[in-house]
């Protein structure tokens, strides 16, 4: 059933002798050499393995190093690199910006604080120079400031 074309091509006699086939024995020799380079045990081999057997053997794997040695893994180090790079950038970007915007924040509070001091020191000054204005005023008049409190003058 696998290889119709093939069968067809066998029972008509089409098939071209330069190709000779493989011999039982070399396919037999072919099966375990296959089996003994995945060297299953005797358990994997009729299913009867726990999934917590397989995940030890996975886990030994990536301790042992066996993973990093797979040729599908090392095609992808550039590729996995190249994201490690990317991920630091995210990181050093994310920490300079949280570090700006602490930053901006105490800046933005120390104007606040300043603004309100400004607007402080200008209210004495603007009371200051009432009290000089009208000062002068009364000098003008010939009433002069006391330098005491008022008093109320008695007939």
């Amino acid at each position: 059933m696998g290889n119709r074309f093939r069968e067809k091509v066998v029972e008509e006699g089409l098939e071209n002798s330069s190709t000779p086939e493989p011999s039982l024995e070399k396919r037999e020799e072919q099966v375990e050499s296959v089996e003994t380079a995945t060297s299953l045990t005797p358990e994997e081999k009729e299913g009867k393995v726990r999934p917590s057997d397989k995940a030890a053997r996975g886990i030994g794997k990536v301790l042992g190093g066996d993973v990093l040695a797979d040729k599908l893994v090392l095609k992808q180090i550039p590729l996995v690199l190249l994201c490690l790079v990317y991920l630091l950038l995210i990181v050093s970007n994310r920490y300079r910006v949280e570090s700006l915007s602490r930053e901006k924040a105490a800046t933005e509070e120390r104007i606040n604080y300043l603004r309100e001091h400004r607007i402080q020191m200008q209210k004495q000054y603007q009371q200051s120079v009432k009290i000089s204005q009208i000062a002068e005023d009364l000098k003008e008049t010939g009433v002069g400031i006391t330098s005491g409190p008022p008093y109320e003058i008695e007939n």
